[in-house]
């Protein structure tokens, strides 16, 4: 059984890691964003390619860490 990567919950744990609020990646991201907006994306198993990459941008990550962060996988590393 493969196991789904989620990438809401990735973006949250980049952005808790970076210690960025919620309010001000809302901020970076644009006007049509707020945090009830970022509370709703992290809820988001999966993130259109799009946004992913502007999120990705914005918490100057690589789209593809969020796309494939495990924390399982990291614990089990360790």
């Amino acid at each position: 059984m493969e196991k789904t990567i989620h990438q809401g919950r990735n973006v949250k744990r980049f952005r808790e890691m970076l210690g960025i609020k919620q309010e001000a990646l809302a901020l970076e991201l644009g006007d049509d964003w707020n945090q009830r907006k970022v509370s709703l994306l992290e809820q988001k198993e999966v993130i259109e390619p799009e946004l992913l990459e502007q999120v990705a941008k914005v918490l100057k990550v690589n789209p593809d860490a969020i796309k494939s962060f495990d924390e399982e996988s990291v614990i089990n590393n360790i």
